[in-house]
């Protein structure tokens, strides 16, 4: 260890004390082998804290013996922190045992023992547990660790940390009203977070989850451009820390939210890197091919996407449960359209719709419906298209749709039932149908009723 010298820029981050606590350890380690190059370098609170006096006139025993004194006081300030961290965390985990337990009301029951940053750090933790299953506790407990953190005492962790844990606390929460879709919430809690921000250490870390927060926040508001924007400092962050997988989830959010924008060329280019990343992580390397697959197809690019289903087949195995396994097979379906096999497609909507209908997804299944609608038009089966887009029409009429999307579906039907329906109209509704789902601003354009005659 003693040959590991730190940086100018470790020994900095030691005096603010932002680094990882094993970092940490090991730099003080360090510096108590009595490294003369690194003590030459330590700020000055650090050099107070060891003892070293500056004067040159000092004699070598005189240096000595101060440096003696030094290391001591140094490893007992080393011990002494070893013995709050090993405590706190003990109390988190108190805590944590408590939340699970006894769920959100046992947070107002704890012992006035446990501390205030325990309290924070317990909350958080069980409340990013909760992100999938239950939004609205989640918003409970984050509210709970804001608060908490709002009582946390600068004459203990002085006002930079202090500032630094609130906004930490304030980012999660404005993270869990955003899960809850909450965005205007969301928008202003992230907007106290980075207030607390710029008056705390500037932990690097810090400011690359409240980046990514950020990012996810302004994709939830279509602001599409934006999140990948925001991304870009995270991607080059952990492109420099070499942490390639992160830097390949980061990758597929940008490439996520570049298709969304509609510039699927870019989308599919970047899902592409992220996916060469993350293939490690079975569920990511999932939903990046999933993506990357369904840009294609959106984009008219059958073969390719047909190809890179079979490449990716792989990970698409490993859908998640069976609604994906659904959405990957009507995926199949739309590929077989594409490139003229529309009997098997048929076959595939068929059953899709089915699914999709038995999971409950009845959004997904009428809109299944419509593929196969389209493909029995192609066939020249004109009566029976007609009836399974009508079915369809009358489920998207019961689930209480967007207006925008409500009258796209009336006008599909209306075109039924005076017999005018072409391929392209179903094809333009269902496409539409797709994207109000990622992007409720849209305008229906109905240009296939605009062709001559029409």
């Amino acid at each position: 260890m003693s040959d590991d010298h730190p940086s100018r820029e470790e020994l900095a981050a030691l005096n603010r004390e932002t680094l990882r606590p094993e970092r940490e350890r090991a730099i003080w380690r360090h510096l108590l082998t009595s490294c003369r190059s690194c003590l030459a370098e330590v700020p000055a609170p650090i050099r107070l804290l060891l003892g070293l006096e500056p004067s040159r006139q000092m004699s070598m025993a005189a240096e000595d013996a101060a440096l003696d004194k030094a290391i001591g006081r140094a490893f007992k300030t080393v011990l002494k922190k070893e013995r709050v961290r090993e405590a706190q965390r003990a109390q988190v985990t108190r805590v944590l045992r408590v939340l699970e337990d006894g769920g959100v009301e046992a947070a107002q029951k704890l012992p006035q023992k446990i501390s205030d940053l325990a309290r924070m750090e317990a909350f958080l933790t069980h409340a990013w547990s909760l992100r999938h299953d239950d939004p609205r506790s989640m918003v409970h407990l984050a509210w709970y660790a804001a608060q908490v953190s709002l009582r946390l005492d600068p004459g203990c962790y002085g006002p930079a940390q202090v500032s630094d844990f609130q906004a930490r606390a304030h980012a999660e929460l404005g993270n869990a009203y955003r899960v809850s879709d909450r965005l205007q919430e969301a928008a202003d809690f992230l907007g106290r977070a980075r207030s607390f921000f710029e008056y705390g250490t500037g932990d690097k870390l810090l400011e690359i989850r409240l980046l990514e927060l950020e990012g996810s926040l302004a994709a939830d508001c279509r602001q599409f451009g934006r999140a990948s924007k925001t991304l870009l400092k995270v991607l080059e962050f952990y492109n420099q820390q070499e942490a390639f997988h992160l830097s390949g989830r980061t990758l597929i959010k940008m490439g996520l939210y570049a298709g969304y924008a509609c510039d699927f060329d870019e989308g599919i280019r970047l899902l592409k890197r992220g996916l060469e990343l993350v293939k490690g992580d079975p569920s990511l390397a999932c939903a990046a091919a999933h993506n990357l697959v369904l840009f294609l197809v959106d984009t008219g690019r059958f073969r390719e996407a047909k190809k890179l289903r079979i490449v990716h087949s792989r990970h698409l195995a490993d859908a998640g449960g069976r609604a994906n396994e659904v959405k990957f097979r009507a995926l199949e379906g739309r590929i077989d359209s594409g490139l003229g096999n529309h009997q098997r497609a048929e076959g595939i909507f068929r059953e899709v719709m089915r699914e999709f209908h038995e999971l409950g997804r009845h959004f997904l299944g009428a809109l299944a419906a419509l593929e196969l609608s389209a493909a029995l038009l192609v066939q020249g089966k004109s009566a029976e298209a007609a009836k399974v887009a009508l079915e369809a029409v009358d489920i998207f009429k019961g689930l209480q749709i967007q207006r925008e999307a409500f009258q796209a579906v009336i006008l599909l039907r209306n075109a039924f039932e005076e017999q005018a329906a072409t391929l392209e109209m179903v094809e333009e509704v269902a496409g539409f149908l797709r994207r109000i789902e990622i992007d409720p601003a849209l305008r229906f354009e109905g240009q296939a009723w605009e062709g001559p005659g029409r």
